[in-house]
């Protein structure tokens, strides 16, 4: 908690691409004046996540925080690394469509 209120951004880039990342629990501490961005999909592997599993997650996470405060995209950059990581251009590439796509699926569906 006192990490989240410490820190002076209005988004919060988060991490949640694998098991180590942990559950979406800690959400809950994020105070009401901060927006947090799902890194759901990973830069790190050539894996394919799908439209309903990262709909799933996301209506996991707004379990802990209002999903109008929630946003979706990749965990990291795709050359996080100096080697960078092995996924290639058209794997990057669909992976940044599945994030627009998710996000027009989930927040355009849910507008009044």
């Amino acid at each position: 908690q006192r990490v989240f209120r410490a820190t002076h951004a209005q988004r919060l880039l988060l991490e949640f691409d694998d098991e180590r990342s942990g559950d979406f629990a800690p959400l809950k501490l994020v105070p009401e004046d901060k927006i947090v961005v799902l890194g759901l999909v990973t830069t790190k592997t050539p894996r394919e996540e799908t439209i309903e599993e990262l709909k799933l997650r996301i209506k996991e996470a707004a379990k802990y925080i209002p999903l109008e405060r929630l946003a979706i995209s990749t965990q990291c950059g795709f050359a996080s690394v100096a080697k960078g990581n092995a996924v290639d251009f058209v794997t990057q590439q669909k992976k940044l469509e599945l994030v627009a796509e998710v996000a027009r699926q989930v927040w355009n569906d849910s507008s009044p």
